[in-house]
């Protein structure tokens, strides 16, 4: 896969974001890996679906913050 650009991953971070089918899986993954958590009988299924739900959200906020940084301007000459 091609080098990106920070307008370029921007640009697909936007079109990701809007659409409803990426906010519906996302969703879907943090329910179904919670529910998991909540009925983990060991100690390791629970911080196996633990780590799914943090992945999930540790994603869609990444995506959310390379949507709202400012794009970089150079320094005043």
């Amino acid at each position: 896969m091609g080098e990106f650009n920070d307008k370029d991953r921007k640009a697909f971070a936007e079109q990701l974001l809007a659409n409803p089918l990426f906010d519906d899986i996302l969703a879907t993954i943090e329910r179904d890996h919670m529910e998991a958590l909540v009925m983990a009988d060991t100690e390791q299924k629970r911080i196996d679906a633990q780590t799914r739900v943090k992945a999930a959200r540790a994603f869609r906020d990444e995506l959310t913050m390379m949507v709202n940084t400012r794009e970089r301007r150079g320094a005043p000459a």
